[in-house]
């Protein structure tokens, strides 16, 4: 214990935590301040840490290189190994005492978060553990990775190739993982590190194989770094390669392939909570109150449709954030994700987000325009409404003056008609949206001729 309370004293144990804390915080506040729905779920908050990681991980590993070379930089490394106290209990020390402050800090982060969200009334399960697990045992072996990095090559330009090498490496991961369809396959090579940008949800998280892949990867990288660190010969330089690359075949072998195999919904916060015909997530059940209101009101609108949806369910599909939203001829679905899901509309926006299609969202896919779509949704939500008003999640039309002026006219045109042809248009736009038929026939359908 002595030996470590001087390691604690005299290494970079407490700057590399401090720095790991400091740092985290700061690089999550900056790229998500702009998106707090993390807030609302405990395992959210903390799989958000995975973004900011690329700048810290690579931060913590220069300084863990620094310190790794302190004995080549004093030119004691022949004079240690004279002396009959193995290296491994001297190089030891100093891992356990930087690792050890290291993998303790991002703990403490971690709790941090899950406090942050209970304090906040959000929802807390043991879905963020194999996050955090992840998290700490990333930290740990990087950090003795890099204090072996540094004793093997104790040269000035060590630490920093280091730092752009960890950091190269940590983009290039999280650029590899961002795709755009549910259909898209992703590199398990970038699994093989703790950076991540997860979506603008609170109600996905990683799956089992990738929890497990990056747990038996990161062991036996810890492993493997330690034997380096403490192995004088190269013969056992060399056998301390095993480890990292049992584990790597390993992980390899569990790790998935595509992206809607990476994230899964987070079954504790995705789990519905209902008031008669209307049901929200555990996380969003705060809203609940305000959605079983409007819900109730939507369906008594849209009652006057033949075969009318009975049902307003929040959609907490894990691939939602990417593909086409759900649809059911029974069902009214509450988008939950991105800057127009439920926890960012007010009452009067979310009741007409669920008239919009007649209770049918759109066929195309989040990040997509469709004039012809935004019109029909723009036009069957006023039908319902009484008049025309802007959709939260269609604000480039209504912004648009051109294009504004348009979906005024197709009103104007379908307000023309007679109210029963009108309620005929309108249902059958809705039975053309349930079989995601071409948008420009379903407009056709409300204002063209007959």
């Amino acid at each position: 214990m002595t030996a470590l309370r001087i390691e604690l004293r005299r290494s970079t144990a407490l700057w590399a935590g401090a720095l790991f804390l400091v740092s985290g915080t700061g690089m999550l506040w900056l790229t998500s301040s702009a998106d707090l729905t993390w807030r609302d779920n405990a395992t959210s908050a903390v799989f958000e840490l995975r973004q900011p990681l690329a700048y810290v991980w690579a931060l913590v590993v220069g300084l863990a290189v620094l310190q790794g070379m302190r004995d080549g930089r004093a030119r004691v490394t022949e004079l240690f190994a004279t002396t009959p106290r193995p290296d491994r209990v001297r190089l030891g020390t100093l891992a356990s005492a930087v690792a050890g402050v290291v993998s303790a800090a991002a703990v403490l982060l971690c709790a941090g978060l899950v406090v942050l969200v209970e304090s906040g009334g959000g929802f807390v399960s043991p879905g963020f553990v194999p996050l955090t697990t992840t998290v700490v045992l990333a930290m740990a072996s990087s950090v003795l990775l890099g204090l072996a990095v540094g004793r093997l090559l104790p040269h000035p330009l060590t630490v920093p190739v280091a730092l752009v090498a960890t950091f190269m490496a940590a983009t290039a991961a999280g650029q590899a993982l961002e795709v755009r369809s549910p259909a898209a396959e992703v590199s398990p090579l970038a699994l093989l590190t703790p950076v991540f940008d997860p979506p603008a949800s609170n109600l996905v998280t990683t799956s089992t194989s990738v929890d497990m892949g990056q747990f038996v990867w990161f062991t036996g990288l810890g492993i493997t770094a330690f034997l380096l660190l403490v192995s004088r010969t190269r013969r056992g330089r060399l056998a301390a390669l095993l480890p990292a690359g049992l584990a790597l075949a390993l992980a390899l072998s569990v790790l998935p392939t595509r992206i809607s195999d990476v994230l899964v919904s987070d079954s504790a916060a995705s789990r519905l909570v209902c008031d008669g015909p209307v049901c929200v997530s555990r996380v969003h059940e705060n809203h609940l109150p305000v959605v079983a209101a409007v819900g109730r009101e939507v369906l008594a609108k849209l009652a006057v449709l033949p075969d009318p949806p009975t049902e307003v369910r929040e959609d907490t599909s894990a691939m939602a954030h990417l593909a086409v939203p759900r649809r059911d001829a029974g069902v009214v679905y509450v988008r939950a994700q991105g800057s127009s899901g439920l926890p960012a509309l007010t009452p009067g926006q979310l009741r007409l987000e669920l008239l919009a299609g007649a209770g049918v969202p759109t066929c195309s896919t989040p990040d997509s325009v469709n004039f012809d779509e935004s019109v029909v949704l723009h036009l069957t939500a006023g039908y319902f409404n009484g008049e025309l008003a802007e959709l939260a999640s269609e604000r480039v039309l209504w912004r648009s003056g051109r294009l504004r002026s348009e979906a005024e006219a197709a009103w104007r045109a379908l307000r023309s008609r007679p109210a029963h042809e009108q309620l005929d248009r309108v249902a059958q736009a809705r039975r053309m949206m349930l079989a995601c038929e071409d948008s420009a026939r379903v407009l056709d359908a409300l204002v063209g001729p007959r």
